[in-house]
């Protein structure tokens, strides 16, 4: 059977092994610089140190071990404790859920700048291997689509990659049906925004024992947070999301990095309320759009990534930094994809590249206010990647 010159086989990678050793190594390149930067001593600076999201991860992990959580989660002390430490006034908000801070005090049992090489190198070989598993030899392209991303994840030390390597090893499991994959289900349950769409897919497929497996885990991660931090921490964790919601509502975030249609609507109308619905409806319709998939008969691949990409979606609060987690609906639709025309992957990266870019480049070109506009790239890339995988029959559905 003769093949266009404009087909890519399935067996030969549009990014090889010479373009994915490359990327790894500027990753690896770009952690030892801001290891290097979180290690050098503040008074040897001209100016207070930048506050980067990783060292939130690690105050806050410290405050597990003193027995003071209850800073980390009231907003002016734990800005006024960051500030202390770092010498910088910028202010973060300590958001995560309880269970969560079992994780961030084991960070903070080595010092700063080695608990970010294993925190970011860890991620990223697990979000590596999660990738490899899922989308083959293909990989490297998935890394080529999403490598900004991935850099700014790296660069300040956010835990897209740790969530996106959860969310392939979920997708890996779940296509199997095999019951282990409660855990990864479970332990997603500390970034619960990117649980919705994928609890839609795991109903839709009939999925019980996961589910149920899940819970099981997520419970034991609550329980076990309640023991060690007190009762005390559930009340304190949800003042913490009072102030997120308020603020979030009062135009005090970076909306222009934000990946939603809420930030787009709020900046454009400055109405909250109008924007929340818009932000509710798009929920609804991409809910509704994952079960008349269900109902015609996608196949579990495509579907799957279908519902990871819902569920950045659906969520008002999400970053550019969040991008990597798009990286295991990628993979999973790969087997389709390397089999379109060459000439539309420079299309699909150049889009790819926007969604994770258009917010900083929104910030060097233009003077505030600045709009909020990344939320157009990122649907477009969700729905352009949906339309490719589909011309074709999937290649091989998991065993």
């Amino acid at each position: 059977m003769m093949t266009s010159p404009h087909q890519v086989r399935p067996a030969v990678p549009l990014v090889g092994p010479l373009g994915t050793g490359l990327m790894v190594l500027t990753c690896v390149l770009l952690m030892g610089g801001v290891a290097f930067y979180l290690a050098w001593p503040a008074e040897k600076l001209p100016g207070p140190k930048a506050l980067i999201d990783f060292q939130v991860f690690h105050i806050a992990g410290q405050l597990a071990w003193a027995g003071d959580l209850a800073t980390a989660y009231d907003a002016q002390r734990f800005w006024a404790h960051t500030r202390a430490l770092t010498g910088n006034p910028g202010h973060m908000f300590w958001p995560y859920p309880p269970h969560f801070n079992l994780f961030t005090a084991l960070l903070a049992l080595l010092p700063l700048w080695l608990s970010y090489l294993v925190f970011c190198g860890g991620s990223l070989l697990c979000y590596m291997l999660t990738l490899r598993r899922l989308a083959g030899v293909h990989y490297g392209t998935v890394l080529a689509l999403l490598f900004p991303s991935l850099l700014l994840c790296i660069f300040i030390g956010q835990n897209a990659l740790l969530i996106g390597a959860l969310v392939g090893w979920l997708a890996s499991l779940a296509l199997s049906g095999r019951t282990l994959a409660g855990v990864p289900l479970g332990l997603l349950t500390v970034k619960p925004q990117f649980l919705p769409g994928i609890g839609l897919y795991l109903l839709l497929r009939g999925h019980w024992r996961i589910i149920f497996s899940g819970a099981l885990v997520a419970g034991l991660a609550l329980a076990a947070a309640t023991l060690l931090f007190g009762l005390r921490v559930w009340p304190d964790f949800f003042a913490v999301m009072g102030n997120v919601s308020a603020h979030l509502f009062d135009g005090r975030y970076q909306y222009f990095r934000m990946t939603s249609l809420f930030a787009a609507l709020f900046v454009a109308t400055k109405d909250p309320q109008l924007a929340m619905a818009a932000q509710i409806g798009l929920a609804v319709v991409l809910a509704g759009g994952l079960l008349l998939a269900g109902r015609r008969g996608w196949p579990p691949r495509q579907l799957l990534a279908a519902a990871i990409m819902s569920s950045t979606l659906m969520s008002p609060y999400g970053y550019d930094y969040d991008l990597p987690v798009v990286g295991a609906a990628i993979a999973l639709l790969m087997p389709d994809l390397v089999l379109q025309d060459r000439r539309s992957w420079l299309g699909l990266l150049l889009l790819a590249w926007l969604a994770c870019l258009i917010g900083a480049l929104t910030r060097l070109a233009l003077a505030p206010p600045l709009p909020a506009v990344q939320f157009v790239p990122v649907l477009l890339l969700c729905t352009a990647l949906l339309v490719l995988s589909r011309r074709r029959p999937a290649s091989f559905e998991s065993d």
